[in-house]
């Protein structure tokens, strides 16, 4: 499924190497050989299931996210501290740091020398370990970053030989993308190396000079004041790169870093490696050793209560369109040109133009107060697989056409395509919802969206939903007229489809769910008007719907096939897109396009694909390998 503002899962599988997916159909265990990472999840997530913070204890300690909740996932992210779970540079920089200290702390102690050998011990023990680490932690982009820049910091103090963070970075940079040229897909990959680049930017522009600083307390204000520098640079610069990763923005993640992150650094993940490393001592020798592990669970309690409390915090998440975006970063982009031009008249030019970067912004505000009313409305038609779903859009306000199929309690297209496109076009208000039949391709996600939008009107005919019917009637919506146009009474099955039928005074679209030859032909003999420049094509494209009759009544300057890639149903039928082509209608379908969206504007009409135009990009192309299967 591709679509503005959904889940991009082509894109994940591209970053991760996966060419296609199966289901074992039948087999038999022949062998067991876990690795050594696998085993120890194993073990551990039974002990960990029965702590109260044991799913975050599993990703400290191992990066195993399994036993985190959908619902703290989302406490994660509304505070922004998600970073503080998945094993990053963070957690090895601790580790490392941990181990270095603590060695050459005993070894200068107990067994002092005057050679460099306890500080070349420490540093290989502090290496090993986080190596080590990272394997627990299965090698995530993040941690192969922070991996290389440690171990190089560590070779090159071994070999007595300055670089500069700045060089290490690059170094790390080259080393991840030369391992794997995919890792820049996956949205780790950015937040990493750009929380690191803020991190160096802000130790660069405030170094720490304390061999300056002569007493104690003043050491401690300097490092005070830098950490509050990293962390509120931080906030700015990842909360921006999280808006345009994730559509929305915390705005609790500053304070809320500031008392985790010292937390974590020195408290809960010392006491979580001590505690797991106890455990897998014990268990050499047949015992649970999990009294340090209690202690480590213990001490994230207060962690646990931060997201607990989270969803009830003014304003926790932000959902940003696409187009606010886009004037943030715009203004973003033109505040730190700003900061480093010289402000001197050999520099008017460039501050001139600097100044239009701003312009995007002060026009979004202005239209807060002062609402734009236009022509222009445009039709979406989303990819949602096998399924239909519709989204009309004019003056910031939706209407909706169909809501694709669910499966399961946990799978619906309503969640996973249309709510977040509605946030991502920056709808903020849904005045219609049209379910044409109960098909679950058609009106699977219903409830879903009555829920999210209660103020919608409801128009169907399925028992069960209060809302109106589909009697054929005119309702004025934005300026444009609506028609619904079939059935003429309550009618079971695909010919009970409302028709509805869209235009202002220059073009029309017409929506017809799952209408089939019978509905075809009653609507040629009414009085309706049937022409229109766009239409949904009935039925997916069966050969049950799309007569010559009704083609030719449509008149379609272009039709659109909402089918699935690959469907089990061959939709849509080769001899049904033949009828559109001998008349020279351009057809597209979502299956292999992505969301295709129709702009109107007076007598002028933009055709956008996904794939196309909205994000041409190489790894959102139509791979066209292995067998054609049922994707559902």
């Amino acid at each position: 499924m591709l679509n503005q503002g959904g889940y991009n899962e082509q894109k994940q599988f591209v970053s991760q190497h996966l060419v296609g997916r199966g289901r074992v159909v039948d087999a038999q265990l022949l062998e067991v050989s876990p690795s050594l990472r696998n085993d120890l999840i194993s073990s551990l997530t039974p002990e960990l299931t029965l702590l109260p913070q044991g799913d975050i204890l599993l990703a400290l300690l191992l990066g195993d996210k399994q036993l985190i909740s959908k619902e703290r996932w989302q406490a994660l992210r509304q505070t922004g501290t998600g970073h503080l779970v998945a094993i990053s540079g963070l957690h090895l920089s601790v580790v490392a740091a941990w181990i270095y200290t603590c060695l050459l702390f005993g070894l200068s102690r107990f067994v002092p020398h005057q050679s460099r050998r306890n500080i070349t011990l420490a540093l290989v023990a502090a290496g090993i370990g986080a190596a080590f680490y990272a394997y627990l932690a299965g090698f995530g982009v993040s941690t192969q970053r922070a991996l290389v820049m440690i171990l190089l910091l560590m070779l090159l103090s071994l070999l007595k030989r300055f670089s500069t963070a700045w060089e290490r970075l690059l170094f790390a940079l080259f080393m991840v993308l030369l391992l794997d040229p995919l890792a820049c897909l996956s949205a780790g990959f950015w937040l990493s190396f750009c929380a690191l680049g803020i991190i160096l930017y802000t130790l660069e522009i405030q170094p720490r000079e304390f061999s300056s600083i002569s007493t104690r307390r003043m050491r401690i204000s300097t490092g005070l004041m830098q950490f509050w520098a990293i962390q509120w640079r931080l906030s700015l610069g990842l909360g921006l790169l999280q808006a345009a990763l994730f559509g929305g923005v915390s705005l609790h993640s500053l304070w809320m870093n500031i008392l985790a992150v010292p937390w974590f650094s020195f408290v809960a993940i010392p006491l979580a490696m001590a505690g797991f490393m106890c455990w897998w001592l014990g268990t050499a020798f047949g015992l649970s050793w999990l009294g340090l592990l209690h202690l480590s669970d213990w001490s994230l309690s207060p962690y646990a209560w931060l997201l607990d409390i989270s969803p009830q915090l003014p304003a926790h998440w932000l959902t940003l369109s696409d187009s606010t975006l886009a004037f943030i970063l715009s203004a973003f982009i033109g505040g730190v040109l700003w900061r480093y031009v010289p402000k001197n008249k050999y520099y008017l030019p460039w501050l001139s133009m600097l100044s239009l970067l701003f312009i995007p912004i002060i026009l979004f505000c202005m239209t807060l107060y002062s609402p734009v009313h236009t022509n222009r409305w445009a039709m979406h038609l989303l990819d949602v697989g096998q399924g239909l779903a519709v989204v009309i859009e004019k003056n910031g306000r939706g209407f909706v056409y169909d809501t694709g199929a669910a499966f399961g309690d946990d799978f619906s297209y309503a969640e996973r395509v249309i709510l977040p496109f509605l946030k991502a076009k920056g709808i903020q208000a849904v005045d219609y919802i049209v379910i044409s039949h109960g098909d679950n391709d058609h009106a699977g996600g219903a409830a879903i969206l009555i829920d999210a939008y209660p103020a919608a009107l409801l128009i169907t005919d399925i028992a069960g939903f209060n809302g109106q019917n589909c009697r054929p009637r005119h309702i004025q919506w934005q300026g444009l007229s609506v028609s619904l146009l079939s059935p003429q009474q309550v009618q079971a099955g695909n010919n009970g489809s409302c028709v509805v039928r869209i235009n202002d005074d220059w073009q029309s679209l017409l929506l017809t769910g799952d209408i089939e030859k019978q509905t075809e032909a009653a609507l040629l003999k009414s009085e309706y008007t049937l022409q229109s420049e766009v239409l949904v094509a009935p039925h997916h494209g069966s050969k049950t719907s799309s007569t010559e009759a009704f083609i030719n009544a449509v008149a379609p300057k272009l039709v659109l096939f909402p089918a699935g890639f690959a469907n089990r149903y061959g939709f849509p039928k080769p001899i049904v897109v033949e009828r559109y082509q001998q008349r020279d209608i351009m057809n597209l379908t979502t299956g292999t396009e992505g969301q295709i969206s129709v702009i109107f504007q007076q007598s002028e009409r933009e055709i956008k694909t996904y794939r196309g135009d909205l994000a041409p990009f190489w790894y959102n192309a139509l791979f066209r390998f292995g067998d054609f299967i049922n994707p559902e």
